[in-house]
């Protein structure tokens, strides 16, 4: 049988090779495990690496013309979308046992009526929406340690209110849509350099006014859900017009944007079968052909678009 399949694992991808003209890729260069660069020669290249990693590429690999926040022109990079978290969390008394550590995933149901368009917007400021749910998947025994505020950081004081409020309590999140904005774009940095000598890959962000609004929206709509379980503290606020983007407190893993599917090849990467407009034989797969972030994840939809993609290449092949 002949054989069709090779699957190299610890290779890491450095750039894709292009022609000349530099109109059609001519394979990759990659790290093998045992730290030797080795050229593979393809006809074809997809990048299918997470939303990151495919901006990440194309911009090493010189595919596609660099986002300019200036100028507003250039499409990798561009449209970088994120999304928006508000949270509140319930703190009960001892005799309420809520349990986190036995979260039942996907047995969980979330609020949708204030998500996308299932609400009327008009007076509201914004754009977008969010669904909200009780953190189905569980409080993790350690990566989710809840405690309430004037908690220390640390220490035995912390130990004990971990221990008190763990299985009394409940969080709930908004997992709100983000939209694109000039401001927000991921590019090359341009001081410092990763393990194999290459430009890391930047990223410029901070929370607008339109974040501002859904986030207190959505957290006045959470609010009352909370107090009728009769909690004895709640704890958390919404963004507001003096809140930052903090990479120590974590939103989200679920971005989208940078190389974005379109039908103008001045505002977008790559065409709607998400090949690149400028070499027309590398295909881009991810949420990073997204142009604007949703209140939920992008996973499913990024599934289709593989799907989409495949049925295009493969024809062409």
């Amino acid at each position: 049988m002949e054989k069709r399949f090779e699957l190299r694992t610890n290779a890491n991808v450095l750039k894709v090779n292009l022609s000349a003209d530099k109109s059609r890729a001519t394979g990759v260069n990659y790290v093998d495990a045992q730290g030797r660069e080795i050229e593979q020669p393809a006809e074809l290249v997809i990048l299918g690496a997470f939303q990151f990693h495919n901006v990440h590429l194309m911009l090493l690999s010189g595919i596609g013309k660099p986002y300019d926040p200036v100028t507003g022109e250039g499409v990798v990079g561009r449209n970088f979308a994120y999304q928006n978290l508000t949270t509140i969390k319930a703190f009960f008394d001892k005799d309420v046992f809520t349990n986190p550590f036995i979260g039942a995933g996907g047995n969980g149901v979330g609020v949708d009526d204030f998500n996308a368009d299932n609400f009327d917007h008009a007076k509201e400021g914004f754009v977008g929406g969010s669904p909200f749910w009780v953190n189905q998947a569980g409080t993790k025994p350690i990566s989710g340690l809840p405690t309430p505020p004037g908690t220390p950081a640390w220490g035995s004081k912390w130990k004990a209110a971990v221990a008190d409020a763990y299985t009394h309590h409940v969080s709930m999140d908004a997992h709100g849509a983000h939209q694109s904005y000039r401001s927000n774009y991921l590019d090359l940095d341009p001081t410092y350099k990763n393990v194999f000598g290459q430009p890391l890959l930047r990223m410029t962000f901070d929370w607008q006014e339109n974040d501002v609004k859904m986030a207190q929206f959505m957290y006045d709509k959470m609010a009352p859900i909370a107090k009728a379980m009769n909690p004895k503290l709640i704890a958390g606020s919404p963004k507001n017009a003096n809140s930052h983007f903090d990479t120590t407190s974590y939103q989200t893993t679920h971005m989208n944007g940078g190389a974005v599917m379109g039908e103008d090849p001045k505002t977008s990467a790559v065409n709607r079968y998400l090949q690149s407009w400028d070499v027309h034989n590398v295909f881009s797969i991810g949420a990073s052909a997204f142009p604007q972030g949703l209140g939920y994840n992008p996973t499913g939809t990024v599934a289709a678009l593989a799907y989409w993609s495949a049925a295009r290449f493969a024809s062409s092949i």
